[in-house]
């Protein structure tokens, strides 16, 4: 069963994320550069170091693919171990969907 895996990534770890791709052989992925708005207190709220406020916005970018159940489950994996490995605010957020139907 094919997985849609999302990612959310601030940039600075543009090129991690790309590595951690190439180790699992992603072979197709789309990047997305998104400005992250957020109406209340930064310091609530689970995703609060992901939106900046109206004034100064959250640059980060959302990659997005299509991969087999096992590769995406070793995707997340991967970046939960990167995750695990950096001190920063700001880690990688990954999501997996199911892929009901294609044509």
């Amino acid at each position: 069963m094919m997985k849609f895996v999302i990612i959310q990534c601030v940039k600075a770890y543009h090129s991690e994320l790309k590595q951690i791709f190439k180790s699992i052989e992603v072979d197709s992925h789309n990047e997305i550069d998104v400005e992250g708005f957020m109406r209340k207190n930064p310091n609530e709220g689970e995703f609060s170091n992901w939106f900046g406020s109206a004034a100064n916005p959250y640059n980060y970018m959302v990659s997005f693919t299509f991969l087999a159940a096992d590769k995406a489950e070793e995707l997340l994996k991967r970046i939960e171990n990167f995750n695990e490995s950096i001190e920063e605010m700001s880690p990688m957020n990954a999501y997996i969907m199911n892929v009901e139907k294609s044509i």
